[in-house]
């Protein structure tokens, strides 16, 4: 649980971060760095993880000085605290096990932290490094406070722990807290949600009455709190008070276990409903559930095909509530596996900063749409292409500063990340401004692979479609970002084992515009079952736009695949000849109209036999080749469906007509000759 808040708490920070760098002038960012690296220390320290409490200590003192006004924000450093939340992120995960280097690193790092203090402040606290530790030694006598801290009744309602900030205190020195309990009511009248209990707590540091009060910074709204130094008080009354405290922390711990015991026992008891906002769920138990839910709709399909061969009104009840109940638990489950893109935008933040940074260009981000949820599983997969789309632009699309004022452009050039949902699926746009891509370039290099022939006369659209394809690459140089011609391949396989699609439209000079396609789920869909040559296909609902009887069509064209409908050319695929391979017998067929980019395709089956939920199956290592088919399910008869891919079966279709027609031309070129 550390872990998992102080990464979310690093997030934050960086994310506050790179909102700062954009406006210097605005300092509004500052206090939420501020208040996550208090956050982030106190846990850090109650957990025992002292050399990251000390670290996050040094560089929080930097941006309290900032907050102060007795140091200006700077480039120089955001740079040094960007490296700083780097290291934190490896201490977070390695712990106090530091190899040499590492420690080398924190040593190194500390230095620079605090060189901007003392500049600024003029301090001259030394760094210790005997145990690889950045501690801040404090000089002076100690000095002795009380303080009495009673938090509000609503302490608890904004997050806030008070036993998180008494450990905080018992880091500056030798601490006594006492807990006072008497303000609990009877057990019939208390809420868990409220604070009932105060303390008095007696302090003895070096640290100045000024940090003692940072402790509670946050919570002095919602809490009273007095600190009186008695430092100056004669030394027998203070150990009397001290001594006091200890004895009365003795009988208040019995009276505070006593008091916990019985509060634990009426929780139990009691069936008073408490307002929790959101819980922390690990990520396993989500795909476990997802999984179960998954076996539930195949059970429910096994049921209404059960209940189909034997008719009862009961057993016909039963079956229909259960499916009402699975569909809401299904929409339910999915509605839970389904997080925010803006979760994962921060490292593109950083690489867009820190890549630009290196390339020297200078570079605008914008995101639009953030807000969009996508299943979680789709996010792990999705991130690596994403980053990679991202470096292309930065380094392939965006021009240097000289280079775009030649071309009339500004000098800095603009990314937009921009998400948004139709339908069932989510859509997500990288767009530059860039030099764009040369089609004739791409074709050149193509034939120069041998990846095409010189007499293919593909379209601009079919050829930018070509980056795609392994080993090709326009980049003049290689170099460590991209220029390989090993990632756009990968990218596209990566999106379509997610079920996604992606597509790229480009202009020289004007810039890029890279769509992906995406489900919102991968784990069961809404899906229209159609018998083709006997065997069993799921078509994705999401796909389908209408079905037509064959006897309906007014025109049915062989040659160019062309159907009359609704007094609207179609262009169709008859299934049942290309996956059996020869001619269809005479009979009545049916057609499914599906969406193809913006365009509509007939597909042609024997029989569509009704709307089905689909929980897809991966056909494992030995089918990988097969692109046409996402998946598998199972029926309610226990028989096995292929899910169809319909934009590659239409991919697939489109290749194979352009080789023939080829092949066709060059054998009718040669019989003239």
């Amino acid at each position: 649980k550390y872990k998992e808040e102080a990464i979310e708490l690093i997030e934050k920070i960086e994310k506050s971060l790179l909102l700062l760098e954009s406006d210097l002038k605005d300092l509004t960012p500052v206090e939420e760095v501020f208040r996550c690296m208090h956050n982030l220390k106190g846990n850090s320290a109650m957990f025992g993880f002292k050399m990251i409490a000390d670290f996050t200590h040094h560089l929080e003192s930097i941006y309290e000085l900032i907050r102060g006004g007795t140091l200006k924000i700077s480039r120089e450093i955001l740079d040094l605290s960007f490296f700083a939340l780097d290291h934190l992120s490896l201490l977070i995960h390695n712990g106090d096990d530091l190899n040499a280097e590492q420690k080398n690193q924190h040593v190194e790092l500390s230095g620079k932290v605090l060189g901007v203090i003392h500049t600024s402040s003029g301090k001259t606290d030394k760094l210790k490094t005997e145990n690889n530790e950045s501690i801040i030694p404090h000089t002076g006598e100690l000095k002795a406070y009380h303080i009495q801290f009673k938090p509000g009744l609503n302490f608890f309602l904004n997050g806030s722990n008070p036993l998180v900030l008494i450990n905080e205190l018992h880091q500056f020195g030798e601490c006594e807290a006492v807990a006072y309990t008497d303000d609990i009511p009877s057990l019939e009248d208390i809420d868990a949600d409220k604070c009932y209990t105060s303390w008095d707590i007696y302090l003895r540091t070096n640290n100045d009455i000024n940090e003692v009060r940072k402790v509670f910074y946050f919570v002095e709204h919602i809490c009273e709190l007095k600190i009186n130094d008695v430092s100056q008080d004669p030394p027998t009354a203070v150990e009397e008070t001290a001594e006091n405290l200890s004895a009365g922390n003795n009988t208040q711990k019995t009276e505070g276990n006593a008091a916990a015991a019985a509060i634990n026992e009426y929780v139990k008891s009691n069936n008073k409903k408490q307002m929790i906002s959101s819980i922390r769920v690990p990520s396993g138990r989500l795909d476990n559930m997802m999984s179960l839910v998954s076996e539930l709709m195949t059970l429910q399909a096994k049921l209404g095909t059960f209940t189909e061969l034997n008719p009862q009104t009961d057993l016909l009840v039963v079956s229909e509530n259960l499916e009402k109940i699975s569909t809401r638990l299904r929409d339910n489950a999915f509605s839970m596996c389904l997080v925010p893109l803006e979760h994962m935008m921060t490292p593109f933040h950083r690489l867009v900063r820190d890549l630009s940074s290196e390339l020297k260009k200078e570079i605008e981000f914008i995101t639009e749409g953030v807000e969009t949820e996508i299943d979680k599983n789709i996010m792990e997969g999705l991130s690596d292409p994403l980053l990679h789309l991202l470096r292309n632009s930065i380094d392939h699309g965006i021009e240097d500063a000289a280079t775009r004022i030649k071309s009339g452009k500004t000098a800095q050039g603009k990314i937009t990340f921009k998400a948004f949902c139709a339908g069932t699926n989510v859509f997500i746009e990288i767009k530059d401004d860039g030099k764009g891509i040369d089609p004739e370039k791409i074709r050149q290099k193509a034939i120069e692979k041998g990846l095409i022939d010189q007499e293919n006369n593909l379209s601009d659209k079919e050829i930018l479609n070509l980056i795609f394809l392994p080993g090709l690459s326009t980049a003049e140089q290689v170099s460590e970002v991209s220029g390989r011609g090993v990632g756009m391949d990968v990218v596209k396989r990566k999106i379509t084992d997610i079920r996604g699609q992606v597509k790229i439209s480009s202009q020289v000079n004007i810039g890029t515009t890279i769509t992906i396609k995406l489900p919102i789920t991968v784990s069961i869909i809404d899906g229209l079952l159609v018998k083709i040559n006997e065997a069993d296909f799921v078509l994705p609902l999401s796909s389908v736009e209408r079905c037509y009887e064959l006897p309906e069509a007014k025109q049915l064209n062989q040659f160019n695949n062309l159907i009359v409908l609704d007094g609207e050319q179609v262009p169709f695929i008859n299934l049942v000849e290309e996956f059996d391979g020869v001619k269809s017998a005479a009979g009545c067929r049916e057609i499914v109209i599906v969406y193809y980019d913006d365009k509509k395709i007939g597909l042609i089956v024997d029989r569509v036999v009704g709307k089905f939920q689909a929980v897809l199956k991966p056909l494992g290592r030995y089918f990988l080749h097969m692109d046409n088919i996402s998946g598998a399910t199972i029926l309610g008869d226990g028989k096995i469906a292929l899910v169809l891919d319909t934009n590659n079966v239409t991919d697939q279709f489109i290749n194979k007509k352009m080789f023939n027609h080829v092949n066709d031309t060059r054998n009718c070129v040669l019989s003239d000759l």
